[in-house]
């Protein structure tokens, strides 16, 4: 490996580095419970469950062509995901606290039209 080549994946794993931090920074209690808000006497928030998703890879080469002539080259990328949702409401009143789960009716409604989907199919065979 070359020192250019050396020194531009330096660059690029500098830059990925960066980038992953901003995509899986660290966790607190504010990424995971929303601010309280007093409704009347009671206190309530939200509980979120985060995904976080990523990856990288970096590499080079050299070689020759059909004619003889030297090349090379190297590279890397990357890219992830952080994305949250909703999972619980939580009440505390003066006499005890409520958590109640958040369904997502989008995913049980997909769930059931593949399951659907995968029953038709295994019949219709």
């Amino acid at each position: 490996m070359t020192d250019a080549t050396a020194s531009e994946l330096g660059a690029v794993a500098g830059s990925v580095s960066e980038a992953m931090h901003g995509i899986f920074g660290e966790t607190s209690p504010s990424n995971l419970f929303s601010s309280p808000t007093q409704v009347g006497d009671d206190l309530v928030f939200t509980a979120v469950a985060w995904e976080r998703m990523g990856g990288f890879g970096f590499g080079s080469g050299q070689g020759q062509d059909e004619r003889g002539d030297q090349g090379g080259g190297s590279g890397g990328g990357g890219g992830g995901i952080s994305q949250g949702r909703p999972v619980a409401v939580i009440r505390v009143t003066g006499t005890g606290v409520e958590v109640k789960p958040v369904v997502d009716f989008t995913k049980v409604g997909i769930t059931v039209l593949l399951s659907l989907i995968a029953v038709w199919k295994a019949v219709r065979r």
